[in-house]
Formats: structure tokens, sequence, C-alpha cells
């Protein structure tokens, strides 16, 4: 019986434990009866036993028809498209809306009908007009209006910086002539460079604690920003949504605008998008 090399040996009892390795993964991870391309297939097993109304059978129906499994970023994913069909299946479904930013991003959307699919949530859920949404990160198009409510800040700080230079530099100018002239004075008794070389750094050391400190110049920008859905209505210069907005009780409330230098601005936006603002404190101070 021919015997194989040791090395052939070796690389097909590596290639069988690579492949038992990928069957044993693969058996652990995917379950035939949940996974079919990524999809959940049995995400309508909790309607098997349950005793369902005619509207929620023809809504199940409709989710089912699409191809639509049951899961609340579906739900969450057909508001975004502004697809009212599959939205108001699923809330004749019972699904609950457990995302309160959706608002946040229907206001920010460009859809012609963000104030109709707003009034088909609030007539299915409590929303919540008065509440503060954190501005993502990639939302640029309200810096121009962002910045203009911190420039005065900016700039004041910048006045600020330039005083307390000049303060600086008068009091680094007076230290250095100090220190200039108590050199001199140490100098003054040393007959050798070995006196005059100790007595320097005797009194660098002396006057080293009362160096002035030179100021240091913050750059200061935006950090984040937590908004209301009116204050971007007022942005938008959106008049219907405003309107809505009011109607279901929202009110001008105080904005936050951080910054980069641990600066918190309130601020208010009115109807026709004017800033003011209401306070200025630090983060700490919350």
């Amino acid at each position: 019986m021919a015997q194989l090399r040791p090395s052939i040996l070796y690389a097909l009892l590596v290639l069988g434990g690579v492949l038992a390795s990928t069957g044993l993964i693969y058996g652990i991870f995917y379950d035939s009866e949940k996974f079919d391309g990524n999809r959940y297939q049995h995400s309508y097993q909790q309607f098997s036993q349950a005793l369902l109304t005619d509207k929620q059978k023809q809504a199940i129906t409709l989710l089912q028809s699409k191809g639509v499994e049951w899961a609340h970023f579906r739900f969450i994913e057909a508001i975004k498209n502004d697809d009212t069909a599959l939205v108001m299946a699923f809330i004749d479904a019972g699904m609950p809306l457990n995302s309160n930013s959706i608002l946040l991003e229907i206001a920010l959307g460009s859809s012609k009908n963000k104030k109709a699919m707003l009034v088909l949530l609030n007539r299915h859920y409590q929303l919540d007009f008065n509440a503060l949404y954190r501005l993502p990160g990639y939302v640029s198009v309200f810096d121009r209006q962002l910045a203009n409510i911190s420039t005065a800040y900016i700039q004041q700080q910048k006045i600020k910086f330039r005083e307390l230079m000049i303060t600086y530099k008068k009091s680094h100018g007076a230290w250095e002539e100090k220190l200039a002239n108590k050199k001199q004075q140490m100098l003054s008794v040393c007959k050798n460079d070995a006196c005059r070389g100790g007595r320097i750094n005797d009194v660098r050391r002396m006057f080293e604690a009362s160096k002035p400190i030179e100021p240091v110049a913050n750059y200061i920008t935006k950090e984040r920003a937590y908004v209301s859905l009116f204050t971007i209505a007022a942005w938008q210069k959106d008049s219907s949504l405003i309107k809505f907005i009011q109607q279901q009780g929202g009110e001008l409330i105080a904005n936050k605008l951080f910054l980069t230098d641990a600066k918190l601005i309130y601020f208010t936006i009115d109807k026709e998008g004017h800033a003011l603002i209401v306070e200025k404190s630090s983060i700490e101070e919350e």
C-alpha cells in the first residue's frame, strides 16, 4: 500500500479541519427555519394563535403579499420611504412606534407629505412635539443658522483672548526685566565662569515659579445641537408644518447648542426663523 508523504498528509488534515470548522459554524449560526437570504421568514408566527380582527387580518395579508416581515425596523423603513399603505398596514396590525427620533427624520426629510405622515402617526400614537432632538453629525443644512447663534459669543472670546495676550506680554516683559536685573546682581560678585554658571541657574530656579503663563487660544466651533421640530420647521420656512405643530401643542422651547469649549447656549427660534439667545452656561453647571 502506497504511503502518503508527510507534507501531503498534513495538508489533507488541515483541509479536513477547515471544512469541519466551517460546517460547525454554519450549523451553529444558520437556522433554516428562521433565515432565508437574511430575511426573517416566520416573523408572523406570533399571530398564528391570536384572535385577530378583520382589519388585522387584512393588514397582515397586505404586508405578507409585499414580502415585508413583521419587524419594527421595517415599520420605520416604510415611514422613511413615505409608503403610507405599508405604514397604515403596520398600524392596523398593531405595531407599536418605539422610535421617537423618527419624527426628526421625517422633519429633516425632503418629502412633500411630511405633514400628512405626522398627522397619521399622531392619530395612532402619542407624539411629543415639545421634545428636543440631537441633530445628526451629517446634517449640515443648518450650519449657517447655528454659526450665527454662536458668532457673538465666539467673537467675545476672541476679544478676551486678545486682552489676555496684551496683559501677558506686559507681565512677561516685566518678568524678563526683573530676571535680567537679578542676574546682573548675582553675577557682579562672581570671579569665574563656574560661579557665573551656578548663579545663573539659581536665578532661573528662583524666577521659574513667577513666570507668566501664556494664554492659549481656543478653537471654538459647534460640537452638537439639540433642536425642536418647531425650530426645524421654522428654519425650513415650512409654514404648514409650523401650524400643525402649534395645533398639537408645540411651543417655543429653548434649543441647546454645545460648543467645543464646554459652553452651552440656549436659544429659541420663532416662526419667522429669528433666533434669540436665552442663556449661556458652562456644561459643568448643567
